[in-house]
């Protein structure tokens, strides 16, 4: 049974390289968009799977789309299922009536936008009616409401506005266009969190912890690459009660906190804010729940992701030290 599992997996695992590079040639071989401004754009577009091409090898990057194009495309991108259900438009027969639907389940689209209650699935579909869309499918109606849509968009950096100033509102948009401003509607809702490389060697790591605001005391390396903190700047070793590592084996750093003298503290959080300058405040927090923690077996951690980044805080056995690793 565990042999037959492993063809299974290995087969799926083959059929799905072979769709993404079917998918991605598909996109490669658009005989009208190898020139083309957005061809990056539409070939990202194509190969995630949520627009086509009207052939093999024609995307018409500069036709005008429908709504129901338009809409089929968002519910795609944003991976929302279509659901073929009744809805209060009559004119929703047709290969799109899933997406209207769906659209009107996530608040996309709403009834009373449209004139006799037909969505007009063929109807092109404009910059405003775009902007309506993305803000609200990223669960900002209500600011679109007070702001004004095309406002937010442009905030938002979905959409840009003309030379004059103007967003165009009432033009129609084409294909290239629309596909940018999905991709740009994904780019918020998802932003990419940048990796930054950090200290690794000993040198780096001294530099790094030694430029630190609540840095005081003196550092000195210890086996294998280890910084040794002392604050107090004496030569007791035993007043080393900081130790900062880069372990290259499991590509983490690793802060060893031996005693949690108010000094150290503040060094600690100084080095939280260096690996995680938007969250170091719910780092902290969680080192001081660990630090304040009774040891007790299988129930001394907290282990967690900040910023796309491993966080983890560990207490020792002799309720005193604690560890932090943090990925990358």
């Amino acid at each position: 049974m565990q042999k037959f599992s492993r063809v299974v997996l290995a087969i799926t695992l083959l059929m799905t390289v072979w769709m993404s590079v079917q998918t991605a040639a598909a996109a490669a071989s658009f005989t009208d968009t190898k020139t083309h401004w957005a061809k990056a754009e539409i070939d990202s577009a194509v190969t995630q799977g949520w627009i086509n091409g009207y052939d093999a090898s024609t995307f018409r990057p500069n036709a005008n789309m429908t709504r129901a194009e338009f809409l089929k495309s968002l519910v795609g991108a944003m991976k929302l299922k279509a659901e073929d259900t009744d809805t209060p438009f009559v004119d929703d027969r047709g290969w799109f009536r899933g997406y209207i639907a769906t659209g009107l389940k996530q608040s996309i689209i709403k009834v009373g936008d449209y004139k006799e209650n037909t969505f007009e699935p063929n109807r092109m579909i404009t910059r405003e009616e775009i902007a309506r869309m993305t803000i609200r499918a990223l669960g900002k109606d209500a600011e679109g409401v007070k702001t004004g849509y095309l406002a937010v968009a442009k905030k938002l950096e979905i959409m840009k506005g003309y030379p004059d100033g103007t967003m165009g509102g009432e033009k129609n948009a084409t294909r290239a266009e629309a596909v940018v401003m999905v991709l740009n509607t994904l780019k918020v809702k998802n932003p990419v969190v940048a990796v930054v490389d950090y200290p690794k060697t000993k040198e780096e790591l001294n530099t790094m912890i030694q430029s630190l605001p609540s840095f005081k005391g003196t550092t000195t390396y210890g086996h294998n690459g280890v910084i040794l903190i002392n604050t107090k700047g004496s030569d007791n070793f035993f007043d080393n009660t900081l130790v900062v590592e880069y372990n290259t084996d499991y590509k983490q750093t690793n802060i060893i906190i031996a005693e949690p003298t108010a000094d150290n503290k503040a060094i600690i959080k100084d080095l939280l804010k260096h690996y995680f300058p938007k969250s170091f405040e719910k780092a902290y927090t969680s080192y001081i729940k660990v630090n304040d923690m009774k040891f007790v077996e299988g129930s001394n951690s907290i282990v967690t992701m900040y910023e796309g980044r491993s966080f983890g805080a560990y207490k020792a056995n002799n309720n005193k030290k604690v560890t932090i690793e943090i990925g990358g």
